[in-house]
């Protein structure tokens, strides 16, 4: 046997080589930070026309909503006072990955309620879940 590539772990060895090895699997290298946002455009395939076909985003928004809101159109002010407070609610809004999402905006304006300082306190974003759907492209 040769010496040079053959080694022989005896007694507490054997399981100090298992424990580092076991610590080095454990943990990984922390990956570098991508300061550089993409928009997220799926293709999802090509129109009979041959055009590009692409998902459509999707954001569901969990927020809560807290004191009164002023609508923009006074006749929706009913409407609006009656959206529950201080309870979970969501809404569904398109989403366009090519930009930031203002996410209290969309609450507001999804709503109908005036978009300002004071009435986006009353905002409080709890989560946002995402999705993407892909039309039926011909085959």
């Amino acid at each position: 046997m040769d010496a040079r590539n053959t080694f022989i772990l005896r007694g507490g060895q054997s399981a100090i080589a298992a424990l580092l090895c076991t610590l080095t699997a454990a943990y990984a290298a922390v990956p570098p930070v991508d300061a550089q946002g993409t928009p997220a455009r799926i293709r999802c395939g090509t129109s009979a026309a041959g055009a590009a076909v692409y998902a459509a985003h999707a954001d569901k928004i969990i927020f809560t909503l807290s004191g009164g809101l002023p609508a923009v159109d006074p006749d929706d002010q009913p409407a609006l006072n009656a959206v529950p407070r201080d309870t979970e609610l969501d809404i569904k809004v398109l989403d366009n990955p090519r930009t930031v999402a203002d996410l209290k905006g969309k609450v507001l304006s999804f709503l109908g309620a005036v978009d300002s300082a004071a009435t986006r306190q009353s905002v409080k974003i709890i989560d946002v879940d995402y999705a993407m759907v892909c039309p039926n492209t011909p085959t």
